[in-house]
């Protein structure tokens, strides 16, 4: 996905990466209110892979689409809302709607028939629209709004009692420490499964009400559920970075880089990711959640199929697959 012929100069992307006939993900966080840098270059983004539609299909997910109705004046959500509306209509019948529910996808991988929940653009349109030309939110934005505001506050509290827990347990509790230790020394090899096992397990007994026999069958063919190993991955590596105070970062884990640099929003990220964890590209300006799947996915084995790209650095570095080579000479479409 890099021309090494060419100078750049990237944000996140650090070395060359290849995404071959792969659906791409958008975050909600690429479209910026009041920011017409920005939007220019997902415009201009955009423009390359509507030219090639053999990249795959576009995916939103509604728990982004949340997030991104998360303003609160009314204004600035219809603002962010006209612009996400002029983003997907020029996919056309490519773009798809992941969800509903935090774990829509994790249950459609193991529903059996490998189809995923999903809206249709038209679908999701009529609302957007409703909602414009009100000049608030109405409907079922309205409510998945309103839902995920409570949940979303429910789940940060819960992030900040973890955090205290564990960061107490840390500093007080040797036995506790050295296991985080040998954990996060664990990212990147065999052991990963095993690190992660008691997230899937949850998943698969408390939200999806499956049988814990069913964890053996995860570990054996791993690739065959991305989605939910996607979930466990980030959300233990979210474990892992809100237990460690930054200056223990800074004294005994730097070789890690910012993998474990914590974000209230660690959580949120592997709830996204994981709904479109069957795509090959996220485009995301969370550049911590960049670093955080591309570490992931070049791990022995790699457990992740999603890599990340800013819109600037995608936009700079992007060739169409199937060994095919942007034309660098042509304006972009």
């Amino acid at each position: 996905m890099i021309d090494k012929a060419e100078k750049k100069q990237f944000k996140v992307l650090e070395k060359p990466r290849q995404v071959h006939n792969a659906d791409v993900l958008f975050d909600s966080n690429v479209i910026r209110a009041n920011n017409p840098v920005a939007e220019q270059k997902l415009l201009e983004l955009t423009a390359l892979l509507v030219e090639h539609p053999d990249q795959g299909d576009v995916w939103f997910s509604l728990l982004s689409l949340s997030e991104m109705l998360a303003p609160k004046k009314t204004a600035r959500q219809i603002e962010v809302l006209s612009r996400f509306q002029a983003l997907y209509k020029r996919f056309r019948d490519r773009v798809k709607f992941f969800g509903p529910g935090r774990f829509s996808s994790v249950r459609a991988e193991w529903e059996g028939d490998g189809s995923f929940l999903y809206a249709k653009a038209e679908s999701i349109d009529e609302c957007v629209s409703a909602s414009i030309e009100a000049g608030e939110l109405v409907g079922v934005l309205k409510d998945i709004r309103n839902e995920w505001d409570g949940a979303k506050e429910s789940i940060r509290q819960a992030y900040a009692e973890k955090a205290a827990e564990c960061r107490a347990d840390y500093e007080s509790d040797p036995v506790f420490r050295e296991a985080v230790v040998a954990g996060i020394a664990q990212f990147g090899t065999e052991s990963v499964l095993d690190l992660c096992d008691d997230i899937v397990e949850r998943l698969l007994v408390e939200v999806l009400g499956r049988p814990v026999g069913d964890l053996l069958l995860a570990k054996k063919s791993p690739s065959d559920y991305l989605c939910t190993w996607t979930y466990a991955l980030l959300k233990r590596l979210a474990d892992f970075s809100v237990t460690l105070t930054e200056q223990e970062r800074e004294t005994n884990f730097s070789q890690y880089g910012r993998l474990l640099v914590p974000d209230h929003n660690d959580f949120f990220d592997a709830y996204i990711a994981s709904a479109g964890a069957q795509c090959g590209m996220l485009i995301t300006d969370d550049e911590g959640l960049i670093v955080k799947l591309n570490a992931l996915h070049d791990a022995h084995p790699s457990l992740v199929r999603l890599q990340g790209f800013t819109v600037a650095d995608a936009l700079i570095a992007y060739n169409p697959p199937n060994g095919r080579k942007r034309d660098r000479t042509k304006p972009l479409p």
